[in-house]
C-alpha cells in the first residue's frame, strides 16, 4: 500500500508540469493501477505467536487439527463448581490450546466427494476392548477384555477349533462401524465443527472503495478518491474464537465415539438375541423330530393294540404343536436377523448363518474396577471436559471482546476541477461506554458453572447405570449357571430315562410327553438367561451409552 501511494505521490509531481488533457490522462490511469492493485493477494495481517496458536500473519487456509490430547484420556478439568455470579476470569486456570495445522486444501470438485476419514483403531484404542479379537485367555485384572472375551464369535478362545462358516460377530461389528448412518452422521457433525474452526480464526478482509463527490459543481466530473480500510482485531481475539471452535469439535469427536459404541452395543446385543433366536428354532426342529418319532412308535403301539386311540390322539397333537411351535421360532428368527440387520445398518444380512456361543465367556467381573476404568475412558466423561473448556474459552472471548477493534482507513483522490491531487487516511475506534459485553460474560459464566456441573452429573449418570447393568448382569449370570450346570443335567438325564422306560412299557406316553416339554423348556430358560447376560455385558462394553439411537 505504501508502495502504491508512492507511486501515486510520483504521478502527481508528472502532473504538474503536463498538460491539462495529459494530466487528465495520467489520473485515470493511476486510478486504475490502485483499483488493481489492491484487488489481488493475500492478506496477512499481525505475527505468528510462539503457542501453537495460527497467529493473523499465517496463512488463513490454516485448521483445527486434531487434539494433542489422547482419544480415550479424560480431560484435567478441576473446576470448582460455584455460582455462576461469583465467577471471575482471575480464578480461571489457563486453559489448554488446541495446536493447530493446516490441510490439504480442497476445491469445488473434490468438495463433492470428500469423505472424513477416521482411523480404524481409534474406537479400539478408545474402548480397551481389544481382546474380542485376542485368541488369549483374560485374566480377572483384565476388566475390559474379560466381557469382550465372551463375544459370540469364532475368535473367541472357547469356541471350537473348527473354522466355521458364516456371520461372526467381529464380521457384524466391521460393517456397522462402515455402513451405519449415525456414524456418518456423527462425522459428519465433526467435520461441521472443525469447519467453524477454521472461519473462527480468519481476519477481516480489506474493504476497497470507490467514491465521487461534488459531481457537476462547476460543470466538473467532482472529486474521485479510492479508499481502502481494515478492521484490525484485538485482544487475539481471533485465536481465542478458534479455541472455542476447536474444542467444540473435539467435543464432536467425542460424540462420534458415543456414536461408535452405541451402534457397536445395539449390534452386540441384537447378535446375542438372533443366535438365541436361531438356537431355539434348532432346538424347535429337534422337538418335531421327536414329536413325529414318538407318533410313529405309537402308531406301532396302536396296531399291536398295547396303546388305546387316546393316547395316539395325544401324540398325534403334541407332533402339530410341535410343528406350530418350530414355524413360530423360524419367523422369530428372521425377526430378529431384521433388528440385527437394521442395528447394523443394512436392509437385509446375507444369508450366512450366525456363528456364536451366546453362553461362553460368561464370568464374574469386579465392577468396582471397571467403574474406574470406565469413568477413565468414556467418552461421555471427555465430551464433558470438552464442553468445560469451551465454556472457558468462551469467557475469555466474552472479555476480550470489551476490548474494541480498531480500523484503519487510507485513500488517494484527484480534484477533476483543479487538478488537484490528495490523499486521506483515518482511525476509527469504537468507545466502550455503555455495551461493555456485560450481558455475554454473564452468560459464559454461567456456562462454566454449568458445565462443571455437567461433569459430575455425567459420572453419577455412569455409576447409575452400571449399577443397573452389573446387577443384571449377575442376576442373569447366576439364572444361567444354576440351569445350565443343575436343571439342564437333571432334565436330560430324566428325559432319558423316561424314553426307555416307556420303550419298556413300564410309564404311559403321557408322563413322557411332560418330561419332553420340561426339558424343552429348560433348555429355552438356559438361552434367555444367557442372553440377558449378554446383553447386561454389551451394555457395560459399550461403555454404558443408551442403546437407543
Amino acid at each position: 500500500m505504501i508502495g502504491l501511494v508512492a507511486i501515486f505521490m510520483e504521478g502527481v509531481v508528472v502532473q504538474k508540469h503536463s498538460e491539462v488533457d495529459g494530466r487528465k490522462r495520467i489520473a485515470k490511469r493511476l486510478l486504475l493501477l490502485a483499483a488493481l492493485g489492491m484487488s489481488g493477494g493475500c492478506q496477512t495481517i499481525g505475527e505468528t505467536r510462539s503457542d501453537g496458536l495460527i497467529a493473523a500473519s499465517e496463512p488463513v487456509s490454516k485448521m483445527v487439527a486434531e487434539s494433542k490430547v489422547p482419544a480415550g484420556s479424560n480431560p484435567q478439568v478441576g473446576v470448582q463448581q460455584v455460582g455462576f455470579d461469583e465467577w471471575s476470569l482471575a480464578r480461571e486456570t489457563e486453559p489448554e490450546p488446541i495446536a493447530v495445522t493446516a490441510p490439504p486444501e480442497m476445491n469445488a470438485a473434490d468438495d463433492q466427494d470428500f469423505t472424513l476419514v477416521i482411523e480404524p483403531q481409534t474406537l479400539r484404542d478408545a474402548m480397551a476392548l481389544e481382546a474380542t479379537m485376542n485368541e488369549v485367555e483374560p485374566s480377572q485384572d483384565q476388566i475390559s477384555s474379560s466381557l469382550a472375551a465372551g463375544s459370540l464369535s469364532e475368535d473367541s478362545p472357547s469356541a471350537s477349533p473348527v473354522q466355521q462358516s458364516g456371520l461372526t460377530l467381529s464380521s457384524v461389528e466391521a460393517m456397522a462401524l462402515g455402513t451405519h448412518p449415525a456414524i456418518a452422521e456423527a462425522r459428519a457433525r465433526v467435520a461441521f465443527s472443525t469447519g467453524q474452526a477454521v472461519q473462527a480464526g480468519l481476519p477481516f478482509n480489506p474493504v476497497l472503495q470507490y467514491q465521487s463527490d461534488e459531481i457537476g459543481n462547476e460543470s466538473s466530473s467532482g472529486l474521485h478518491t479510492v479508499q481502502l480500510s481494515q478492521q484490525f482485531v484485538t485482544a487475539n481475539k481471533l485465536e481465542i474464537a478458534q479455541q472455542v471452535q476447536a474444542h467444540e469439535a473435539q467435543r464432536r469427536r467425542s460424540e462420534l465415539r458415543m456414536a461408535e459404541l452405541r451402534v457397536l452395543t445395539n449390534v452386540r446385543s441384537a447378535f446375542a438375541a438372533a443366535i438365541v433366536a436361531q438356537r431355539r428354532a434348532q432346538i424347535a426342529n429337534q422337538i418335531v423330530d421327536l414329536a413325529e418319532k414318538s407318533l410313529s412308535s405309537v402308531q406301532d403301539l396302536l396296531n399291536a393294540q398295547e396303546v388305546s386311540r387316546v393316547v395316539w390322539l395325544q401324540a398325534r397333537v403334541e407332533a402339530e404343536q410341535a410343528r406350530i411351535t418350530a414355524e413360530n421360532a423360524a419367523t422369530q428368527l428372521r425377526a430378529n436377523r431384521g433388528v440385527l440387520a437394521a442395528a447394523t445398518g443394512l436392509q437385509t444380512l446375507p444369508a450366512d448363518a450366525l456363528v456364536g456361543e451366546v453362553g461362553e465367556g460368561l464370568i464374574e467381573t469386579p465392577w468396582e474396577s471397571l467403574l474406574a476404568e470406565i469413568t477413565a475412558t468414556s467418552p461421555e466423561i471427555t465430551a464433558a471436559g470438552s464442553a468445560l473448556e469451551r465454556a472457558r474459552w468462551s469467557l475469555r472471548l466474552a472479555c476480550a471482546q470489551v476490548t474494541p477493534n480498531i480500523t484503519g482507513q487510507i485513500g488517494v483522490g484527484v480534484d477533476a476541477s483543479t487538478d488537484d491531487t490528495f490523499a486521506s487516511v483515518g482511525v476509527s475506534v469504537p468507545l466502550p461506554l455503555w455495551n461493555r459485553n456485560q450481558g455475554n460474560i454473564r452468560s459464559a459464566r454461567a456456562s462454566i458453572a454449568e458445565a462443571s456441573a455437567a461433569i459430575d452429573r455425567t459420572r453419577l449418570s455412569l455409576e447409575g447405570r452400571l449399577a443397573s447393568a452389573a446387577g443384571r448382569y449377575q442376576v442373569a449370570l447366576e439364572r444361567y449357571r444354576r440351569l445350565n450346570d443343575s436343571v439342564l443335567p437333571t432334565s436330560e438325564e430324566t428325559y432319558q430315562l423316561s424314553q426307555r422306560a416307556f420303550e419298556a412299557g413300564e410309564t404311559d406316553y403321557i408322563q413322557l410327553l411332560t418330561i419332553q416339554r420340561t426339558l424343552f423348556n429348560t433348555r429355552l430358560s438356559v438361552l434367555e438367561a444367557a442372553a440377558e447376560a449378554r446383553q447386561a455385558a454389551a451394555e457395560i462394553e459399550g461403555l454404558l451409552v443408551t442403546l437407543d439411537g
